[in-house]
Order: C-alpha cells, then structure tokens, then sequence
C-alpha cells in the first residue's frame, strides 16, 4: 500500500546512558504496540555499536504517523533524550516496493 509511513531511525547514544535510555525504550514500544495505526515497530541495537538504537517502525498512513508522534509517551521519550546522544538521528523513510 503506497499510503504507508516507513520508517527507520538510529540514535547514537552516549554510552553512559544507554541503559536508562533503552529502559525508556522499551517502556515506550509498549505502548507504541498499542496504536491502532501502528503495523510494526521493532527495537533493536548495532551488534557491532551497541549504544546505537534502531528502530523501524510501519504506520498505516501519514495520519496515524502524525498522530503516533503527538502522543505522550513518544514526546517523553524523545524530551528525554536531551543531552544522550552523541550525533543527531539519523532518520530514513523507506518506501515499499
């Protein structure tokens, strides 16, 4: 479906806060499950950089993504991450083929 929102995101963490930034993570993937326009949403980390976070996500329309990024629990976590990351995100949109 060509209305699709793909994303892939990776946040270079300063390594002296990546376990408290990877417990809000996955506190707020929970919740990211939830959304009802949310088709997937993976957490996973560099093997080779292991205080790199990546996050691919697939939202139904541009509507649900817009909507996912007004909520809470996804402005909490990117508030948070004031001041942890040692490089600016990196985000991608991807499109399906």
């Amino acid at each position: 479906m060509k209305n699709k929102i793909i994303t892939n995101a990776a946040l270079k963490i300063n390594p002296e806060f990546i376990e408290e930034v990877l417990l809000l993570a996955i506190e707020t993937k929970a919740h990211i499950l939830l959304e009802e326009g949310c088709e997937n949403f993976v957490l996973t980390r560099k093997t080779e950089e292991p205080n790199t976070i990546v996050i691919f996500a697939i939202y139904t329309s541009k509507e649900t993504y817009d909507w996912h990024l007004e909520q809470d629990y996804v402005k909490r976590f990117f508030t948070f991450l004031n001041g942890k990351l040692i490089a600016p995100p990196e985000l991608t949109y991807l499109e399906e083929i």
